[in-house]
């Protein structure tokens, strides 16, 4: 019925039906489709004028096979009243047999029917991966689902989605609420695809999980930029554990696997770690850098998303050992204690120090402490000289000691001279040697141990110098009194020794 017959099909089927013709209908129609032909034009119009004379009175229908169309119609009738039948006993199934004819993605009713199924995405290569689906409760809830699982290379396999915990049981979707099936793929190491099936109910299409690489750092590299009194070259490490000065300035440029979102960093010491500082990205969004100033020790990492809203899982932390400039050492060798004096003494002060970074100056410092009033108590500045109220130390420069820049050893001896301070007897002067070394900014101070010179009269001195020697002499007397006793106790062994006593001479009564 729907294919077109010709012109000349046609004439043969009237001709069929109309036997009087005898041919004249069909040569008429091709002779006039020939407009070059032989014959006459003249005769040819004629032949087609005596042609329609002779077929007007005829009927063509006579040629339709009127019981093929009725044959046809009946059965036409027929499915229409069975697919009315049908679509009334199951609206469902003509309601999406409707659907799909006008080419519309509609599924055929099922006893199980899925409400949600794990959308296609990203993951993370070598991560797992949870499919999960949910079942209507209204339907079949069977009590366990399945995933056909596809590879990139046409491998299949079945990944079983087990019902949830509370989704199990009698009461099962009483409320009303989805019922879960998950499945977990441990390691996902390339492209998937998965499509659920529970029961009678088949996911329409296949989802697709694209594999992609977390971001990583490739290569990191460190520049140690030292502070200026250093004297240190710049340094250059590929390992990220830093050991520095505090206060060094290490610049970092991280080379990343893959162009990424944002590059951070993240410091911490013992107790918390700080807020992330943002590193500056190339435009090709692959390598980062950034400048850590160094004031502590600790530890640091950095955190990175990729472009696929990836983030590098378990970054590496990397320990951080701030190495502080430590004070300077001094001791002095001599003399080392206490003294008592005379305001008009004199004494060689010699010291020795070091320092791990380098010595900038030295001073002798003292401070002069007053004698308290008679009968009243000391004040806490004369028993500790470093209280607030203690006078203000005094500062003597010792002037040739370092003798070259960022020197670490320095020793050395100094005058300390007590007659230009006019001290008066009861007096005390505290005093020490301070290192001060090459930090900048901001030098530390060491200090040795402090020693006191105690003021007295002169004559008070000379009558302790007076008693110090008669305690010597005293002593020396003591001495020389025991060596006589000693030698005459020898000698009268000596004298009660028989002189025929023989050393080897037998014992009386042996």
């Amino acid at each position: 019925l729907r294919r077109v017959a010709d012109d000349d099909e046609v004439a043969l089927r009237v001709e069929k039906g109309h036997p009087e013709l005898r041919g004249r209908l069909i040569s008429t129609i091709q002779l006039a489709r020939m407009p070059n032909a032989a014959a006459s034009h003249e005769l040819i119009a004629a032949l087609e004028e005596d042609t329609l004379s002779f077929t007007g009175g005829l009927s063509f229908t006579d040629i339709i096979d009127v019981q093929l169309l009725k044959r046809i119609a009946l059965a036409a009738g027929g499915l229409l009243l069975l697919s009315i039948a049908l679509g009334a006993w199951r609206s469902d199934f003509a309601k999406a047999m409707l659907a799909r004819l006008a080419l519309s993605e509609r599924q055929y009713p099922t006893a199980a029917r899925f409400v949600t199924v794990t959308p296609s995405g990203v993951v993370a290569k070598g991560d797992p991966q949870t499919i999960t689906v949910t079942l209507d409760p209204d339907g079949v809830l069977p009590d366990s689902a399945s995933a056909a699982l596809r590879s990139a290379g046409g491998q299949t396999t079945q990944l079983v989605l087990v019902r949830v915990k509370g989704a199990t049981g009698k009461d099962a979707g009483k409320d009303g609420k989805p019922v879960e099936y998950k499945g977990i793929l441990e390691h996902v190491l390339e492209d998937v695809e998965f499509r659920p099936a529970a029961h009678d109910a088949l996911w329409p299409r296949w989802e697709k999980l694209t594999v992609l690489q977390r971001p990583a750092v490739k290569t990191l590299a460190l520049v140690s930029h030292f502070p200026a009194y250093l004297g240190r070259a710049d340094e250059t490490s590929s390992i990220g554990d830093l050991r520095v000065p505090a206060g060094d300035l290490v610049r970092l440029t991280a080379t990343l696997t893959k162009k990424v979102k944002s590059a951070r960093i993240v410091t911490r010491d013992n107790q918390q770690a700080h807020a992330p500082l943002e590193m500056t990205l190339d435009e090709a969004r692959t390598t980062a850098t950034f400048g850590l100033t160094v004031n502590e020790a600790g530890y640091y990492k950095i955190l990175l998303r990729c472009v696929d809203d990836l983030d590098n899982s378990s970054p590496v932390e990397y320990a951080i050992d701030a190495v502080k400039d430590r004070a300077p050492t001094v001791r002095i060798s001599f003399p080392a204690q206490d003294k008592t004096v005379t305001r008009f003494a004199h004494w060689p002060v010699r010291f020795s120090g070091r320092d791990d970074y380098g010595i900038a100056r030295a001073a002798l410092k003292y401070r002069v402490m007053s004698a308290p009033a008679e009968g009243a108590a000391p004040a806490e500045a004369d028993t500790a000289p470093d209280a607030a109220d203690a006078p203000p130390a005094q500062s003597l420069a010792l002037e040739g000691l370092i003798t070259a820049k960022n020197q670490k050893e320095a020793s050395g001896e100094v005058n300390f001279d007590l007659r230009p301070l006019n001290l008066q007897p009861g007096q005390r002067v505290i005093y020490w040697i301070d290192y001060e070394d090459n930090r900048e900014p901001g030098a530390n101070h060491g200090k040795s141990q402090t020693y006191t010179f105690n003021v007295v009269d002169v004559a008070v001195l000379q009558e302790m110098l007076d008693r110090d020697r008669n305690a010597v002499l005293e002593g020396i007397q003591t001495i020389r009194d025991k060596e006589k006793d000693t030698r005459d106790g020898v000698d009268k062994i000596r004298r009660d020794l028989p002189t025929n006593a023989s050393p080897n001479a037998p014992t009386p009564g042996k």
